[in-house]
């Protein structure tokens, strides 16, 4: 293979490393984007948990006061429909927790796999650039080796142009040469 060939496949190996470089960066910026949207949820989740913590504290309070009331009111029918008031909404808190808490589950799977795949991508990323390294590396090699043989050449030149031109006698230095080589 000749050096220019040699060097186009390195330029070739060159942009293919470059465009592979892009899409790795374009999948770490979609990746931190999601991440970033996760963590999101995660802050809004939060934000939910903690005014469900509120609710649940004025629910607590709310039962406490309805507790006065049901010792105060002489009609059972009262307390009844106000404990059945109760339940419902503690039903209900407890199944929007429930909720809540699948989704956190959920959304902490999600981020440990997006987790996962981004330290997959930082992997290759690092794999690229040290494929990279080792291409200039060999295109250094290769400038030096063009230089040594441009030098080369221009010693061998500098070497013909000093010798005498010789007269076709050429037949009997090689008739010579010959001898001397038996």
């Amino acid at each position: 293979m000749s050096d220019v060939e040699n060097n186009d496949d390195l330029i070739s190996e060159d942009n293919s490393y470059a465009l592979q470089l892009q899409d790795l960066e374009y999948m770490i910026q979609l990746r931190e984007e999601e991440l970033m949207e996760m963590k999101a949820s995660v802050i809004k989740f939060a934000e939910l948990q903690s005014k469900l913590d509120s609710q649940l504290i004025a629910f607590e309070h709310l039962q406490n006061i309805i507790g006065n009331h049901q010792q105060k009111e002489v009609g059972f029918l009262k307390r009844e429909a106000s404990m059945e008031d109760e339940m419902l909404q503690s039903i209900e808190a407890e199944s929007s927790f429930y909720q809540l808490q699948k989704k956190l589950e959920s959304n902490a799977i999600e981020i440990n796999k997006q987790m996962r795949e981004l330290r997959e991508a930082v992997e290759l990323y690092h794999e690229i650039s040290d494929l990279q390294k080792k291409n200039t590396a060999l295109e250094s090699a290769l400038d030096i080796a063009n230089l040594d043989n441009q030098f080369l050449k221009e010693e061998l030149e500098e070497l013909r142009n000093r010798q005498p031109i010789q007269i076709d006698n050429s037949d009997e230095t090689q008739d010579d040469t010959a001898s001397e080589n038996k």
